[in-house]
């Protein structure tokens, strides 16, 4: 449970970004970039829920407190559409996928509980590639849920945070209701390239720290902020997916 105050908090923040290298959630970068034939289709796949949760911190534990809303965002298109206008310019295509259900099912085992950093599980090697066999496709670009804990955000992770957070997320604290909370974004994006019988992971790319919420006004309750107000969020964290996107495309070279 949180145990300094929202300051010393914010102050962590500061100095865990002024110190974060590419490689500080503990992902082992892969020696070489993932090569691409030009114009190579490249799924791209969302397994992250359109959900953003609050965690409020307090000195005494029982006034601390989650909740997770359910936003009207389109994770899915925010994605696709941050993907997209990076392979154009490298002369690649972008191929909006669903999720099968084999995926859904295994969210879980390769995204939650996978310690990514250590490459992909080699049931997850497997089924990337047989869904990306069945699209026809040459790579993948997949987003999904981390968690607040070492397998994920490496040195990186708040010890004054509980583990179990996971996705988006904003902190509150004790320095007042008009303290602008802190964004979180404890998600994976992966770029995995594939061949017919097996998938290995090029890059990861750790969401981590956010910036405070610009603009933020405490609502009357901070129990239940209203839909409107959780909407000021959405070009946040589409600002934070962008930067990993970026960052996974940076990883990928194309055949001239």
């Amino acid at each position: 449970m949180f145990r300094s105050t929202p300051t010393a908090f914010l102050a962590a923040l500061c100095v865990a970004a002024l110190s974060l290298a590419p490689d500080s959630a503990g992902a082992a970068k892969a020696p070489e970039p993932l090569r691409l034939a030009p114009g190579a289709r490249v799924g791209v796949v969302n397994l992250l829920d359109p959900e953003v949760t609050h965690f409020h911190a307090s000195h005494q534990i029982e006034n601390s407190f989650l909740k997770t809303y359910t936003v009207r965002w389109q994770v899915s298109a925010m994605l696709f559409q941050a993907v997209r206008e990076g392979l154009t310019q490298l002369g690649l295509t972008a191929v909006a996928v669903a999720p099968s259900d084999e995926l859904r099912r295994a969210r879980e085992s390769c995204f939650l509980d996978a310690s990514l950093a250590k490459g992909l599980p080699k049931t997850c090697a497997a089924l990337f590639a047989q869904f990306a066999a069945a699209e026809q496709l040459s790579a993948l670009i997949m987003l999904g849920p981390g968690r607040n804990n070492a397998d994920h955000a490496g040195r990186t992770r708040h010890r004054e945070l509980p583990e179990y957070l996971r996705g988006w997320c904003f902190v509150t604290g004790e320095d007042g209701p008009a303290s602008p909370p802190v964004l979180l974004n404890l998600s994976e994006l992966l770029l995995v390239g594939v061949s017919p019988r097996d998938a290995q992971l090029a890059d990861r790319e750790w969401g981590g720290n956010g910036v405070s919420w610009s603009g933020y006004q405490a609502p009357p309750d901070l129990k239940a902020f209203p839909e409107q107000q959780l909407e000021q969020l959405q070009p946040l964290f589409d600002a934070m997916l962008r930067r990993q996107v970026n960052a996974a495309l940076a990883r990928v070279q194309v055949a001239r």
